[in-house]
């Protein structure tokens, strides 16, 4: 299956929103291996900065906030 440059666009923004929620989610818990914790803080800080890239600025604060609350 081939997907157009817009499909893929899609496919990217959705994932990484969806990695997102789930760093937010684990942020928010007192079992998580702080290893899993500065890891997914890595990986948010690298979406953050793609998203700013292409026009996706809406969601800098939210960001920014589940990446504190992974260093907490």
């Amino acid at each position: 299956m081939t997907l157009s440059q817009e499909q893929l666009e899609k496919l990217c923004l959705h994932s990484a929103f969806g990695l997102h929620l789930v760093a937010k989610w684990m942020a928010g818990r007192d079992d998580v291996d702080p290893e899993i914790r500065e890891r997914l803080s890595v990986h948010i800080t690298a979406i953050e900065g793609v998203l700013m890239k292409t026009g996706h600025d809406w969601i800098e604060t939210e960001i920014n906030a589940t990446e504190t609350a992974l260093q907490a």
